[in-house]
């Protein structure tokens, strides 16, 4: 008799390898529960697609997270159901339609071209940098900082205070204090920039929110915030990742690498592919309104329920050879990026930045290597990703 199934979404082997957890759950748990932790979790395909689409039955309004997200943060739209949701989420979808996205490739360029100039120039003698650290970490922390209306001085600080908020300390939930404190200092940093948008408006997206209207009056600075708290977490981290975790997986599959190498025009499927195979987003969270039937359980009212993305993402039973890293995979839709009524906002900019990305690694230094001894992983709940990414380049 095999060994009963535990799955702790905050223990650090579930951020080094969650996959044959995952493969299990599927299998054998397809409905599972955790009494001691509180919550249920879904992790085939199908069972979480319709988890997202679903938000009369699966609820994000008693949150989307396992754990609180630091005392100082702010509630957004990401922990709303319609209609107040869809009303809060026109107010900002126009700021990433496919022109307004497409006409900042070219300030995407020049910052990611900025920062290899950077450190291969200072990694010249060695030729080696952690690539997270002096490239992945800082592209989208600089373009969804600029995007929101910060200045270039106060982007250091909104990506470490990201990255702060989200840490978990080994199979804990509830965040350290450090991760209060970040809270703390993000709000009272946007909380600034709001009243000085107020003062002298400009050409960015707190601007915008701050003369925006909703049912004929203007958002209160609570509902400006919550907006800035999910715009920078879901441009700093997720971002970031999906970025390392390409260039790592290239890396893992040379031959690969070489047909991308050749023809660049196949980076979109890359990328498509690496959402797939290391979900930056492993898992969100819903909430049943009412008793839920799903594979001969029963999951009563007011339950947590734990979509697992990362899982669903590797189910044989819509993906050929899931564990397989392929780029010439066809894929109809994959789950990294939510669905329905809360599909990622970002999700279009993200790509940009992400092709961008790799085109210029690529381009500058095609046969990189990774030094995998030195390969670690974040410790950040439900995000999933590098923390440190060492590579050798000529």
């Amino acid at each position: 008799m095999s060994e009963p199934i535990v799955f702790n979404p905050f223990a650090y082997e579930m951020h080094e390898d969650p996959y044959p957890t995952y493969a299990r759950l599927r299998e054998e748990a397809p409905a599972y529960h955790n009494e001691e932790m509180g919550f249920w979790a879904l992790s085939r395909f199908d069972d979480v697609l319709e988890g997202f689409q679903d938000w009369e039955r699966f609820t994000s309004t008693r949150g989307v997270a396992l754990e609180d997200v630091g005392r100082g943060s702010a509630p957004s739209m990401i922990g709303m159901d319609p209609p107040v949701q869809t009303k809060l989420r026109k107010l900002i979808v126009r700021a990433f339609n496919p022109k307004r996205v497409g006409a900042l490739e070219s300030r995407v360029r020049g910052l990611a071209r900025r920062f290899l100039d950077g450190f291969m120039e200072e990694g010249r003698s060695r030729g080696e940098c952690d690539l997270i650290a002096h490239f992945a970490a800082l592209l989208p922390s600089d373009v969804i900082s600029t995007l929101l209306g910060a200045p270039p001085e106060d982007h250091n600080d909104l990506r470490i205070w990201t990255e702060t908020l989200m840490h978990r300390e080994d199979g804990v939930a509830k965040p350290p204090p450090a991760a209060d404190q970040a809270a703390i200092n993000l709000l009272g940093r946007f909380g600034e920039l709001v009243q000085e948008k107020r003062k002298r408006p400009a050409e960015d997206l707190i601007s915008g929110l701050v003369a925006a209207e909703l049912d004929g009056r203007r958002l209160t600075d609570k509902e400006i915030l919550g907006f800035c708290f999910l715009l920078i977490s879901g441009g700093n981290e997720t971002t970031e990742k999906l970025i390392a975790n390409t260039v790592h997986q290239l890396a893992r599959h040379p031959d690969q690498r070489t047909q991308v190498v050749a023809d660049p025009s196949r980076l979109p499927a890359v990328i498509e592919e690496s959402l797939r195979f290391r979900s930056p987003t492993q898992y969100m969270v819903r909430t049943t309104r009412c008793e839920v039937s799903v594979h001969g359980e029963t999951i009563p009212a007011g339950e947590k329920v734990v979509l697992l993305i990362g899982a669903g993402n590797h189910d044989p039973r819509r993906f050929d050879s899931p564990e397989k890293f392929d780029i010439s995979r066809k894929m109809e839709r994959h789950l990294a990026f939510g669905f329905g009524v809360h599909f990622c906002l970002g999700a279009r900019l993200a790509r940009l930045e992400a092709r961008v990305a790799m085109e210029e690694v690529l381009r500058r230094m095609p046969d990189y290597e990774v030094d995998e001894s030195g390969v670690s992983v974040v410790h950040a709940g439900n995000v999933a990703g590098l923390a440190t990414l060492p590579v050798r380049f000529a």
